[in-house]
Protein backbone atom coordinates (compact mmCIF):
# COMPACT_ATOMS: atom_id res chain seq x y z
CA UNK A 1 0.00 0.00 0.00
CA UNK A 2 1.04 3.61 -0.86
CA UNK A 3 2.32 5.53 2.03
CA UNK A 4 -0.10 8.17 0.20
CA UNK A 5 -2.91 5.84 0.59
CA UNK A 6 -2.46 4.95 4.06
CA UNK A 7 -5.79 5.52 6.95
CA UNK A 8 -5.38 8.64 8.84
CA UNK A 9 -4.22 7.49 12.59
CA UNK A 10 -7.54 9.99 13.63
CA UNK A 11 -9.27 7.77 11.42
CA UNK A 12 -8.10 4.30 12.91
CA UNK A 13 -8.36 5.78 16.69
CA UNK A 14 -12.05 6.65 15.96
CA UNK A 15 -12.43 3.30 15.19
CA UNK A 16 -12.49 2.46 18.94
CA UNK A 17 -15.35 2.90 21.51
CA UNK A 18 -13.54 2.28 24.83
CA UNK A 19 -14.57 4.29 27.60
CA UNK A 20 -12.70 7.37 29.13
CA UNK A 21 -9.93 6.52 31.24
CA UNK A 22 -9.58 2.88 30.12
CA UNK A 23 -5.41 2.21 30.41
CA UNK A 24 -5.22 -1.19 30.36
CA UNK A 25 -4.61 -2.56 26.97
CA UNK A 26 -1.90 -4.42 27.78
CA UNK A 27 -4.58 -6.71 29.73
CA UNK A 28 -7.43 -6.82 27.08
CA UNK A 29 -7.43 -4.83 24.56
CA UNK A 30 -11.32 -3.61 24.14
CA UNK A 31 -12.97 -4.43 20.50
CA UNK A 32 -12.71 -2.51 17.34
CA UNK A 33 -16.19 -1.58 16.26
CA UNK A 34 -15.18 -2.80 13.02
CA UNK A 35 -14.21 -6.21 14.67
CA UNK A 36 -17.56 -6.08 16.21
CA UNK A 37 -19.64 -5.38 13.09
CA UNK A 38 -17.66 -8.29 10.99
CA UNK A 39 -18.44 -10.65 14.18
CA UNK A 40 -22.54 -10.10 13.49
CA UNK A 41 -22.04 -10.33 9.89
CA UNK A 42 -20.65 -13.43 10.31
CA UNK A 43 -22.76 -14.41 12.98
CA UNK A 44 -25.90 -13.95 10.82
CA UNK A 45 -24.34 -15.96 7.89
CA UNK A 46 -24.26 -19.13 10.12
CA UNK A 47 -27.57 -18.49 12.19
CA UNK A 48 -29.02 -18.98 8.44
CA UNK A 49 -27.00 -20.81 6.87
CA UNK A 50 -28.01 -20.41 3.61
CA UNK A 51 -26.18 -22.39 0.24
CA UNK A 52 -23.01 -21.43 -0.10
CA UNK A 53 -22.67 -20.08 3.47
CA UNK A 54 -19.96 -22.93 4.43
CA UNK A 55 -18.13 -21.46 1.25
CA UNK A 56 -17.76 -18.08 3.11
CA UNK A 57 -16.72 -19.47 6.63
CA UNK A 58 -13.99 -22.04 5.10
CA UNK A 59 -12.18 -18.95 3.24
CA UNK A 60 -11.66 -17.26 7.26
CA UNK A 61 -8.76 -19.20 7.44
CA UNK A 62 -6.80 -18.46 4.32
CA UNK A 63 -7.98 -14.62 4.68
CA UNK A 64 -6.67 -14.33 8.30
CA UNK A 65 -3.26 -16.44 7.14
CA UNK A 66 -2.68 -13.91 4.27
CA UNK A 67 -2.94 -10.47 6.02
CA UNK A 68 -0.98 -11.90 9.14
CA UNK A 69 1.85 -13.56 6.68
CA UNK A 70 2.49 -9.89 5.39
CA UNK A 71 2.96 -8.45 8.67
CA UNK A 72 4.94 -10.80 9.78
CA UNK A 73 6.98 -11.02 6.21
CA UNK A 74 6.35 -14.98 5.79
CA UNK A 75 4.41 -16.69 2.78
CA UNK A 76 0.84 -18.04 3.89
CA UNK A 77 2.03 -21.47 4.28
CA UNK A 78 4.05 -20.44 6.80
CA UNK A 79 1.13 -19.05 8.68
CA UNK A 80 -1.69 -21.18 11.02
CA UNK A 81 -4.52 -20.00 13.22
CA UNK A 82 -4.76 -20.38 17.01
CA UNK A 83 -7.11 -19.52 19.29
CA UNK A 84 -4.17 -17.51 21.18
CA UNK A 85 -0.79 -17.60 21.96
CA UNK A 86 -0.05 -20.28 24.19
CA UNK A 87 -1.31 -23.05 21.73
CA UNK A 88 1.22 -21.96 19.71
CA UNK A 89 3.56 -22.02 21.84
CA UNK A 90 2.95 -25.17 23.08
CA UNK A 91 2.82 -26.65 19.60
CA UNK A 92 6.46 -24.85 19.08
CA UNK A 93 7.67 -26.47 22.59
CA UNK A 94 6.82 -30.16 21.95
CA UNK A 95 8.02 -30.19 18.60
CA UNK A 96 11.80 -28.99 19.93
CA UNK A 97 14.53 -30.99 20.21
CA UNK A 98 18.00 -29.63 22.70
CA UNK A 99 17.85 -26.78 25.22
CA UNK A 100 15.87 -24.00 24.75
CA UNK A 101 17.09 -20.22 26.70
CA UNK A 102 14.18 -18.76 28.50
CA UNK A 103 14.22 -16.21 31.46
CA UNK A 104 12.14 -17.50 34.63
CA UNK A 105 10.58 -14.13 35.18
CA UNK A 106 8.76 -14.41 31.85
CA UNK A 107 5.36 -14.54 31.20
CA UNK A 108 4.11 -18.36 31.83
CA UNK A 109 3.44 -19.41 29.01
CA UNK A 110 6.56 -19.57 27.78
CA UNK A 111 8.63 -21.27 30.93
CA UNK A 112 5.18 -23.47 31.22
CA UNK A 113 5.14 -24.58 27.12
CA UNK A 114 8.56 -25.59 27.72
CA UNK A 115 8.81 -27.08 31.10
CA UNK A 116 5.73 -29.62 30.16
CA UNK A 117 7.17 -30.66 26.52
CA UNK A 118 10.03 -31.76 28.49
CA UNK A 119 8.72 -33.50 30.67
CA UNK A 120 6.12 -35.23 27.92
CA UNK A 121 9.31 -35.75 25.77
CA UNK A 122 11.44 -37.64 28.31
CA UNK A 123 14.21 -35.03 28.40
CA UNK A 124 14.53 -34.41 24.33
CA UNK A 125 13.31 -31.04 25.03
CA UNK A 126 15.66 -29.38 27.90
CA UNK A 127 14.50 -25.63 29.45
CA UNK A 128 17.86 -23.77 30.16
CA UNK A 129 16.35 -21.57 32.80
CA UNK A 130 17.86 -18.28 33.51
CA UNK A 131 17.12 -17.48 36.80
CA UNK A 132 14.55 -15.10 38.29
CA UNK A 133 15.88 -11.53 38.97
CA UNK A 134 18.98 -11.70 36.50
CA UNK A 135 17.23 -8.84 34.36
CA UNK A 136 15.82 -8.01 31.13
CA UNK A 137 16.61 -10.21 28.14
CA UNK A 138 19.04 -8.08 26.52
CA UNK A 139 21.68 -9.67 23.41
CA UNK A 140 24.12 -9.00 26.25
CA UNK A 141 22.13 -11.48 29.09
CA UNK A 142 21.62 -13.55 26.07
CA UNK A 143 25.30 -14.05 25.09
CA UNK A 144 26.55 -14.77 28.64
CA UNK A 145 24.14 -17.73 29.22
CA UNK A 146 24.74 -19.41 25.35
CA UNK A 147 25.86 -23.15 25.22
CA UNK A 148 26.91 -25.45 22.81
CA UNK A 149 23.38 -27.61 23.95
CA UNK A 150 21.17 -24.42 23.45
CA UNK A 151 19.29 -24.77 20.27
CA UNK A 152 16.81 -22.21 20.75
CA UNK A 153 16.36 -19.18 22.28
CA UNK A 154 12.70 -18.07 23.30
CA UNK A 155 11.78 -14.76 24.64
CA UNK A 156 9.07 -11.98 24.39
CA UNK A 157 9.15 -8.92 22.39
CA UNK A 158 7.65 -7.35 25.21
CA UNK A 159 7.84 -8.19 28.97
CA UNK A 160 4.81 -8.18 30.51
CA UNK A 161 5.98 -6.82 33.88
CA UNK A 162 8.06 -4.01 32.91
CA UNK A 163 7.34 -3.31 29.24
CA UNK A 164 10.92 -3.99 28.13
CA UNK A 165 11.09 -3.98 24.08
CA UNK A 166 13.39 -6.98 23.26
CA UNK A 167 16.12 -6.30 20.58
CA UNK A 168 15.07 -8.74 17.89
CA UNK A 169 17.67 -7.91 15.52
CA UNK A 170 20.50 -7.72 17.91
CA UNK A 171 19.67 -11.05 19.65
CA UNK A 172 19.74 -12.68 16.41
CA UNK A 173 22.89 -11.40 15.89
CA UNK A 174 24.41 -12.65 19.09
CA UNK A 175 22.54 -16.52 18.87
CA UNK A 176 23.41 -17.07 15.19
CA UNK A 177 21.65 -19.93 13.71
CA UNK A 178 19.84 -21.34 16.43
CA UNK A 179 16.03 -21.16 16.99
CA UNK A 180 14.83 -17.87 18.00
CA UNK A 181 11.27 -17.62 19.54
CA UNK A 182 8.94 -14.97 19.85
CA UNK A 183 6.19 -14.32 22.52
CA UNK A 184 4.53 -11.28 20.83
CA UNK A 185 1.77 -10.71 22.58
CA UNK A 186 2.33 -7.38 24.15
CA UNK A 187 3.86 -5.79 21.49
CA UNK A 188 2.10 -6.92 18.04
CA UNK A 189 -0.02 -4.40 16.59
CA UNK A 190 1.89 -1.60 18.44
CA UNK A 191 5.68 -2.39 17.92
CA UNK A 192 7.30 -2.37 14.66
CA UNK A 193 9.66 -5.12 14.74
CA UNK A 194 11.55 -7.31 12.29
CA UNK A 195 9.73 -9.94 12.76
CA UNK A 196 11.57 -11.46 9.53
CA UNK A 197 14.22 -12.57 11.72
CA UNK A 198 12.50 -14.55 14.09
CA UNK A 199 11.78 -18.66 13.89
CA UNK A 200 8.70 -18.48 15.53
CA UNK A 201 6.39 -15.94 16.22
CA UNK A 202 2.88 -16.63 18.64
CA UNK A 203 0.31 -14.01 19.22
CA UNK A 204 -2.86 -13.48 20.50
CA UNK A 205 -5.61 -10.87 19.50
CA UNK A 206 -7.27 -10.05 22.54
CA UNK A 207 -4.61 -7.60 23.48
CA UNK A 208 -3.23 -4.56 21.67
CA UNK A 209 -5.24 -6.38 18.33
CA UNK A 210 -7.96 -5.64 19.88
CA UNK A 211 -9.79 -8.71 18.40
CA UNK A 212 -11.02 -10.29 21.02
CA UNK A 213 -10.85 -13.89 23.11
CA UNK A 214 -9.88 -16.94 21.14
CA UNK A 215 -8.21 -15.08 18.20
CA UNK A 216 -4.44 -15.61 17.37
CA UNK A 217 -2.09 -16.74 15.26
CA UNK A 218 1.81 -18.67 14.83
CA UNK A 219 4.15 -18.03 11.92
CA UNK A 220 7.38 -20.40 11.41
CA UNK A 221 10.22 -19.61 9.52
CA UNK A 222 11.37 -22.07 6.93
CA UNK A 223 14.23 -22.85 9.26
CA UNK A 224 11.77 -23.67 12.27
CA UNK A 225 9.94 -25.82 9.96
CA UNK A 226 12.15 -28.00 9.01
CA UNK A 227 13.53 -28.33 12.53
CA UNK A 228 10.51 -28.20 14.67
CA UNK A 229 8.58 -31.85 14.45
CA UNK A 230 4.96 -31.37 14.74
CA UNK A 231 3.76 -33.69 18.13
CA UNK A 232 0.34 -32.15 18.60
CA UNK A 233 -1.66 -32.23 14.97
CA UNK A 234 -4.80 -33.04 15.84
CA UNK A 235 -7.72 -33.78 12.86
CA UNK A 236 -7.49 -30.82 10.76
CA UNK A 237 -3.90 -30.48 10.82
CA UNK A 238 -3.40 -33.76 8.92
CA UNK A 239 -4.31 -35.40 5.69
CA UNK A 240 -5.19 -38.49 4.57
CA UNK A 241 -8.41 -39.35 6.37
CA UNK A 242 -11.07 -40.77 6.56
CA UNK A 243 -9.70 -43.65 4.39
CA UNK A 244 -6.08 -44.28 4.68
CA UNK A 245 -3.85 -43.33 7.98
CA UNK A 246 -3.60 -39.88 8.89
CA UNK A 247 -0.27 -37.62 8.05
CA UNK A 248 0.48 -34.00 9.24
CA UNK A 249 0.04 -31.77 6.85
CA UNK A 250 2.75 -30.05 5.66
CA UNK A 251 4.22 -26.50 6.67
CA UNK A 252 2.61 -24.93 9.57
CA UNK A 253 -1.09 -26.21 8.81
CA UNK A 254 0.26 -29.13 10.53
CA UNK A 255 0.90 -26.97 13.72
CA UNK A 256 -3.17 -27.21 14.85
CA UNK A 257 -5.14 -29.77 16.67
CA UNK A 258 -8.65 -28.96 15.46
CA UNK A 259 -10.51 -26.16 13.29
CA UNK A 260 -10.56 -22.74 14.51
CA UNK A 261 -13.99 -20.48 15.13
CA UNK A 262 -14.46 -18.63 11.68
CA UNK A 263 -16.48 -15.93 13.37
CA UNK A 264 -12.95 -15.40 15.66
CA UNK A 265 -11.09 -15.41 12.24
CA UNK A 266 -12.70 -13.15 11.14
CA UNK A 267 -12.61 -11.15 13.90
CA UNK A 268 -9.29 -10.92 13.69
CA UNK A 269 -8.64 -11.12 10.13
CA UNK A 270 -10.25 -7.13 10.45
CA UNK A 271 -7.92 -5.75 12.97
CA UNK A 272 -4.95 -7.11 10.93
CA UNK A 273 -6.49 -5.17 7.98
CA UNK A 274 -7.08 -2.29 9.84
CA UNK A 275 -3.53 -2.26 11.09
CA UNK A 276 -2.01 -2.71 7.96
CA UNK A 277 -4.22 0.06 6.46
CA UNK A 278 -2.96 2.58 9.32
CA UNK A 279 0.48 1.24 9.53
CA UNK A 280 2.32 -0.30 12.34
CA UNK A 281 4.60 2.77 12.55
CA UNK A 282 1.82 5.46 12.33
CA UNK A 283 0.22 3.39 15.48
CA UNK A 284 3.40 3.45 17.49
CA UNK A 285 4.41 6.65 16.88
CA UNK A 286 0.96 7.53 18.39
CA UNK A 287 1.56 5.27 21.49
CA UNK A 288 5.33 6.50 21.96
CA UNK A 289 3.52 10.03 22.48
CA UNK A 290 0.83 8.93 24.76
CA UNK A 291 3.67 7.07 26.85
CA UNK A 292 5.33 10.26 27.17
CA UNK A 293 2.04 12.03 28.71
CA UNK A 294 2.18 9.24 31.42
CA UNK A 295 5.79 9.95 31.79
CA UNK A 296 5.49 13.73 32.65
CA UNK A 297 2.07 12.64 34.74
CA UNK A 298 4.55 10.18 36.44
CA UNK A 299 7.19 12.46 37.01
CA UNK A 300 5.48 15.31 38.57
CA UNK A 301 3.72 13.67 40.94
CA UNK A 302 7.26 11.76 41.87
CA UNK A 303 6.07 8.25 40.92
CA UNK A 304 8.81 5.87 40.29
CA UNK A 305 8.98 4.97 36.72
CA UNK A 306 10.75 1.62 36.38
CA UNK A 307 9.88 0.64 32.50
CA UNK A 308 12.76 1.87 30.07
CA UNK A 309 12.48 5.80 29.14
CA UNK A 310 14.48 4.80 25.88
CA UNK A 311 11.89 4.68 22.83
CA UNK A 312 14.24 1.82 21.41
CA UNK A 313 13.14 0.02 24.66
CA UNK A 314 9.65 0.43 25.39
CA UNK A 315 6.09 -0.34 23.79
CA UNK A 316 2.99 0.59 25.05
CA UNK A 317 3.50 -0.38 28.87
CA UNK A 318 4.58 2.26 31.38
CA UNK A 319 4.87 0.38 35.24
CA UNK A 320 5.13 2.94 38.11
CA UNK A 321 5.76 1.78 41.76
CA UNK A 322 4.92 4.17 44.46
CA UNK A 323 6.66 4.57 47.54
CA UNK A 324 6.50 1.73 49.71
CA UNK A 325 2.55 0.83 51.39
CA UNK A 326 1.39 3.94 49.13
CA UNK A 327 0.16 1.33 45.95
CA UNK A 328 -3.18 1.57 47.75
CA UNK A 329 -3.75 4.89 47.94
CA UNK A 330 -2.84 4.60 44.43
CA UNK A 331 -5.57 2.19 43.54
CA UNK A 332 -8.46 4.34 45.04
CA UNK A 333 -7.39 7.25 43.64
CA UNK A 334 -7.69 5.42 40.14
CA UNK A 335 -10.60 3.65 41.03
CA UNK A 336 -11.83 7.28 42.32
CA UNK A 337 -11.60 8.32 39.22
CA UNK A 338 -12.93 5.81 36.89
CA UNK A 339 -9.51 4.73 35.76
CA UNK A 340 -8.64 1.26 34.69
CA UNK A 341 -4.85 -0.55 34.93
CA UNK A 342 -3.30 -3.34 36.35
CA UNK A 343 -2.13 -3.29 40.09
CA UNK A 344 0.15 -5.89 41.16
CA UNK A 345 2.96 -6.49 43.35
CA UNK A 346 3.61 -3.11 44.47
CA UNK A 347 3.68 -1.37 40.95
CA UNK A 348 0.95 -0.29 38.23
CA UNK A 349 1.01 -1.09 35.32
CA UNK A 350 -0.69 1.61 32.79
CA UNK A 351 -0.97 1.10 28.81
CA UNK A 352 -1.54 3.05 26.54
CA UNK A 353 -2.73 2.52 22.96
CA UNK A 354 -3.78 4.60 19.63
CA UNK A 355 -7.10 4.94 20.85
CA UNK A 356 -6.59 6.50 24.30
CA UNK A 357 -7.78 9.81 24.08
CA UNK A 358 -6.77 13.47 26.01
CA UNK A 359 -9.70 13.24 28.40
CA UNK A 360 -8.30 9.39 29.60
CA UNK A 361 -4.99 10.98 30.13
CA UNK A 362 -7.13 13.94 31.81
CA UNK A 363 -8.56 11.79 34.49
CA UNK A 364 -5.81 9.93 34.92
CA UNK A 365 -3.20 13.32 35.90
CA UNK A 366 -6.75 13.76 38.00
CA UNK A 367 -6.22 10.61 40.01
CA UNK A 368 -2.46 11.47 40.49
CA UNK A 369 -3.26 14.77 41.94
CA UNK A 370 -6.10 12.84 44.67
CA UNK A 371 -3.45 10.59 45.15
CA UNK A 372 -0.55 13.23 46.09
CA UNK A 373 -2.92 15.05 48.18
CA UNK A 374 -4.00 11.32 50.36
CA UNK A 375 -2.27 11.06 53.86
Amino acid sequence: MNIDERMPIEEFGAGFAEDPGYLDHAAFGPVQTAVLEEQRVLGTIQAHMRFGAMDTLDEQDVRVRTVAARLVGRREDQVVSQTATTPGLLHTAFGLTGGVLVSADEFPSLPLALASAASATGGRVQPVVIESGAGWMTPDLIASRLGDDVTAVAVSLVDWRTGYLADLEAIRDVIGDRLLIVDAIQGFGVVDAPYEVADVVATGGQKWLHAGWGTGFTAFSDRALNRLRPALSGPHGTTGWPLDVPSVRPGAAGYQMTRIDPVAQARLAVSLDRLTSVGVAAVQERVSDRVERVFDIADEFGLSVESSRDPRERAGIVVLRPPQGRLTALSAALHNHGVTVTTRLGVARVSVYASTTDETLDMFRDACVSYATMQ
